[in-house]
């Protein structure tokens, strides 16, 4: 599933996808600041690497989380039920 949807991103114009990834990357981020203050970390102290690795798994629960949304509206449409 996850290729299927790489695949329509690798198909949007140029624009399109790099404004996406955009988005993406500025939601993880915050989502990233959210989940680093919860656990009381001190971003200074963090390294550039550990912070992409953070940031990185974050995007990748964004696009789980897209994916999911999307196939609950698909069933929706279709009149099935997820339960």
């Amino acid at each position: 599933m996850q290729d299927s949807l790489m695949n329509q991103i690798r198909k949007l114009p140029k624009k399109s996808k790099e404004r996406l990834q955009l988005k993406l990357r500025e939601k993880a981020i915050m989502r990233t600041r959210a989940r680093l203050i919860e656990n009381r970390v001190d971003i200074e102290e963090l390294s550039d690497e550990e912070l992409e690795v953070i940031i990185r798994d974050e995007e990748d629960k964004l696009l789980d989380e897209y994916k999911t949304k999307g196939l609950i509206a698909l069933l929706a449409l279709l009149g099935i039920s997820w339960i």
